[in-house]
C-alpha cells in the first residue's frame, strides 16, 4: 500500500491555492481593521510569513497582529472557503502518471489533514481520479497516526509493507515512522524548506522518482 498526502504531495497547492487564498486573505483584514498601507507589499510580506510558517492560520495570526487586526475569524474562513467556478489546480509533476503507474499492484490511499469539503474540492478541481484509492481519509485536525493505524488494521497489511507519502516531516511522517510504516519525503511547497530527518527513508523532489524506489 502507497499512502500518499495530498497538498503540496500530489497537488501543486503551495504553487496555486495558497497564494490565491493568500489575497483573500488579506482582503478580509484590510476590510476588518488591518492597517495596510500598500496592498501588493502587505501581501509579499504575508506570503513570505506563510513560507515560514507550519500552517497558513499561524501566518494570518501573526500578520493580523503586526497590522493591528484584532478580528481574524472572516479572514480565517476564507481559507477554506470554495473557490471560484473556473479555478484548477495542477498536480505536482507527473502525479497521475505515477498513480496508474502502481495502481495495477499497489493499493493506494490518500490521508490528508483539513476542512474534508475542501479537500475533496481540491482533488475534483484538479481531475484527481478518486475511485483509484481505496481509502480516502481526511482528519479535519491533521493528527494522521489513528488513520495510518487503521488502514493497516482494515487491509491486513504490514506496516513494513506499507509507504507514506508527504511533504510536512512532523504530520505526515513521524506518525508513520512510529508504527513501522516506510517514509519518503515529498520536498514540494513547504517540504522544501524543512529539514529532512535522518530516520526518513526516502526523500525526493518528483513522485516519479517513487518508480525507483517502490518496487
Amino acid at each position: 500500500m502507497i499512502i500518499f498526502d495530498l497538498d503540496d504531495t500530489l497537488l501543486d497547492t503551495s504553487g496555486t491555492v495558497t497564494p490565491f487564498k493568500m489575497k483573500e486573505c488579506l482582503k478580509r483584514l484590510i476590510q476588518d481593521g488591518a492597517k495596510v498601507a500598500n496592498f501588493e507589499e502587505a501581501y509579499t510580506e504575508l506570503m513570505a510569513m506563510n513560507s515560514l510558517s507550519s500552517r497558513s492560520k499561524d501566518a494570518i495570526r501573526h500578520f493580523a497582529k503586526k497590522v493591528g487586526c484584532s478580528d481574524i475569524s472572516r479572514a480565517l474562513a476564507e481559507l477554506t472557503a470554495p473557490l471560484p467556478a473556473g479555478f484548477t489546480i495542477p498536480t505536482t509533476p507527473d502525479a497521475k502518471e505515477v498513480l496508474n503507474y502502481f495502481r495495477p499492484n499497489y493499493l493506494l490511499a490518500i490521508v490528508t489533514g483539513g476542512h474534508p469539503p475542501f479537500q475533496r474540492e481540491k482533488m475534483e478541481k484538479a481531475g484527481l481520479d478518486t475511485s483509484i484509492f481505496s481509502k480516502i481519509a481526511i482528519p479535519e485536525d491533521s493528527v494522521k497516526k489513528p488513520f495510518y493505524l487503521g488502514l493497516v488494521n482494515e487491509f491486513s497489511i504490514k506496516p513494513s509493507k506499507i509507504w507514506v507519502c508527504g511533504d510536512r516531516v512532523e504530520m505526515d511522517l513521524a506518525p508513520a515512522y512510529e508504527l513501522g510504516i516506510n517514509t519518503i519525503h515529498m520536498r514540494w511547497g513547504r517540504g522544501k524548506m524543512v529539514k529532512s530527518a535522518d530516520w526518513i527513508d526516502h526523500s525526493i523532489s518528483s513522485l516519479s522518482e517513487l518508480k525507483g524506489i517502490i518496487r
